[in-house]
């Protein structure tokens, strides 16, 4: 066996929406950045904070094996743990992790998005924030994201993983959520907004992955 780390490699792919409840979130855990990459504050307030991810047990919609906040960003992953394994080659494989984003909203929407919201998956390019420079953002669709402000919601999810002789290649290495309407106005003139963090309603980077294979 072989445990290697790395940034993951995330495909995000919303499988439900479950358990909605009162959030009273550890202080701990650190509050949401809102602030753009340079620093300077979003024109809108961000609507969410994704407070935790939970690594859940193969299938399982309850049992976990790992949980990452923004106070520990170290997860260990088993290919054993894993929602599926195909293999793809003598060397090659794709691991597939299901997870569950707690997402909380702390503000309400500057734009209303009928259309509902987007997960998405960004490739670091130059900078984590910046996906450019390989390849571009990916977008989900995501649930309505309808709770009151103060609420957290749970939103079943799944992270892929391309391994190459039990070793997980560099992948995207950061997740995020965004309202289509407040994207398209914050990206359009004369705000100009270009960078995926600065676009986003909350997200959550910087994962520190070991990985052992089968």
């Amino acid at each position: 066996m072989k445990a290697t780390k790395v940034y993951a490699t995330m495909a995000v792919f919303v499988m439900a929406l479950a358990l909605s409840c009162t959030d009273h979130s550890n202080p701990d855990l650190g509050g949401p950045n809102c602030s753009r990459v340079d620093g300077t504050p979003r024109l809108y307030p961000c609507e969410f904070e994704i407070v935790k991810i939970d690594f859940m047990q193969q299938s399982s919609n309850d049992a976990t094996f790992a949980t990452i906040t923004p106070a520990n960003h170290n997860v260990a992953l088993k290919a054993a743990l894993a929602f599926s394994y195909v293999k793809n080659s003598t060397l090659t494989a794709t691991v597939v992790f299901k997870v569950r984003l707690h997402i909380k909203r702390i503000a309400n929407p500057a734009f209303p998005t009928p259309g509902g919201y987007w997960i998405s998956e960004s490739v670091a390019g130059g900078e984590v924030d910046d996906p450019s420079v390989l390849r571009p953002n990916t977008y989900y669709p995501a649930p309505a994201l309808g709770m009151a402000v103060g609420e957290t919601i749970q939103v079943f999810s799944r992270l892929t993983f391309y391994t190459s002789d039990n070793v997980i290649d560099q992948g995207p290495s950061m997740i995020s959520i965004q309202n289509p309407v407040t994207y398209a106005n914050l990206a359009a003139a004369p705000n100009n907004y270009a960078l995926v963090r600065d676009l986003s309603e909350a997200h959550y980077a910087g994962f520190n992955i070991t990985y052992t294979g089968l």
